[in-house]
């Protein structure tokens, strides 16, 4: 009994503790319009597009799909709008993100901001061949591998094998009227 209430208690805390905020996009990201300044639609498309045929030797997109994976997966729950969007969908969301972060290293404990920042930044610094950017982007305490061995992975990009189900499952839930 005392077990049991001790559980209740410690999950009645955890739902009042308080959330880090939803995480931002980064302008490198952001979308020219969405759906009443909804950016999860052409995130979503964007990112559906990149996994569904990823492209070798081309690190920056490769970057760029994950840093919206992992946004989508961070914004997609704290969302009212999308609350309530396909259980399915936002479990493989986030199973996805888990499996591109252990692909590229990434430890689970790390902020979704500081990935989505870091991989976003990266990309415009590979871009841009801009090496001493690309080291500022990726910082070792949430890129451990560095960034010449996450390019390389980048590089030959990882397989994330629901990514692409996950986002069609949420795009194609009635109850978000999603537009294709």
């Amino acid at each position: 009994m005392q077990r049991r209430f001790a559980l209740l208690l410690f999950l009645a805390t955890a739902a009042c503790a308080p959330q880090a905020p939803a995480p931002t996009l980064p302008g490198a990201l952001e979308p020219a319009s969405g759906p009443r300044g909804d950016a999860t639609v052409p995130i979503g498309h964007e990112m559906a597009a990149f996994f569904r045929n990823p492209q070798p030797n081309r690190p920056a997109d490769a970057a760029r799909a994950i840093a919206e994976l992992e946004w989508l997966a961070d914004s997609l729950p704290r969302n009212p709008r999308w609350q309530n969007a396909s259980s399915v969908g936002l479990n493989l969301l986030q199973e996805s993100r888990w499996e591109a972060r252990t692909a590229l290293g990434i430890p689970r404990s790390a902020s979704g901001q500081a990935v989505i920042s870091g991989l976003s930044a990266a990309a415009q610094a590979i871009e841009a061949n801009d090496r001493a950017a690309l080291a500022r982007a990726l910082p070792r305490r949430v890129f451990p591998i560095g960034p010449q061995e996450m390019v390389r992975r980048l590089s030959a990009p990882p397989t994330v094998r629901d990514a692409v189900s996950a986002y069609e499952s949420i795009a194609s839930d009635p109850n978000q009227g999603m537009v294709h």
